[in-house]
């Protein structure tokens, strides 16, 4: 083969290579194009994973739910306003409805006093739409001693009672600052216990019922003795009739 039928063959060997590159190029191209084309949803799976908070959120961005650590929990949101957390700092849980106001939450901690007894507790809520929690479920322990069991609360809209506590918190001690609680309390912005079922700090089992002001008025008890007794109280917290039967106007048994 001379040199000019073997420069031949080389130019055509390139046209080939360079058509068979332009043609994978085409392909992949329109590949990229149609996967573009379509709405992309990522997916993955993980054996383990470490993180500080998980916001699960609406396609428009809303909160549905946050898992936090203590540092990272975010603030309590009622009628579109941020507040205050009361207490310590803890890890948990919060759920969102879709106004984006907080309707109730799961939280816990657990550490040991200054003498190695535990101070411990999980608290699983159930809030009003516009305002605080209305039931709970809960595990408390401290002191050396523990409460377990059920919650009925009462409490007001946050919207009906939220300015007249900043009113009395800027207000002077005196009589104008006693009324304005006096209203802040009328307008339901005390919480309230309703009812308690569970087991007492006093190590009794009990159905506790209060009043709209949260005291106790009747009490069904079982005693870690054994002893059962249902107690009727007064305004005071005073028994005013007991069965079986005991001495009118003592105290009553259980915590």
């Amino acid at each position: 083969m001379n040199q000019q039928q073997e420069l031949i063959h080389q130019l055509s060997r390139q046209n080939r290579l360079l058509k068979q590159t332009l043609g994978i190029s085409a392909a992949g191209l329109a590949v990229l194009l149609l996967v573009a084309a379509k709405p992309t949803e990522n997916h993955g799976k993980f054996s383990e994973i470490d993180v500080e908070r998980i916001n699960i959120v609406t396609p428009e961005g809303k909160n549905e739910m946050v898992i936090a650590n203590h540092l990272r929990l975010p603030e309590p949101i009622a009628d579109g306003k941020p507040g205050k957390r009361s207490g310590p700092q803890r890890p948990g849980m919060i759920f969102y409805n879709t106004l984006g106001d907080e309707n109730g939450g799961f939280i816990f901690d657990g550490k040991t006093d200054e003498k190695g007894r535990p101070v411990s507790g999980m608290h699983l809520s159930m809030d009003r739409f516009g305002g605080d929690q209305q039931l709970s479920l809960g595990h408390y322990e401290s002191g050396g001693t523990m409460e377990s069991g059920l919650k009925i609360y009462d409490r007001g809209l946050k919207k009906d009672y939220e300015d007249l506590y900043d009113a009395y918190e800027k207000a002077a001690a005196g009589p104008e600052k006693d009324a304005l609680l006096q209203k802040w309390k009328d307008a339901g912005g005390q919480q309230t216990n309703r009812l308690f079922v569970g087991k007492t700090r006093g190590k009794s089992s009990a159905i506790i019922l209060a009043d709209a002001k949260g005291k106790p008025r009747i009490m069904m008890l079982v005693t870690p003795e054994g002893k059962p007794m249902l107690n009727f109280l007064d305004d005071n917290g005073k028994i005013m009739q007991s069965l079986p039967q005991t001495d009118a106007g003592a105290s009553p048994a259980a915590k």
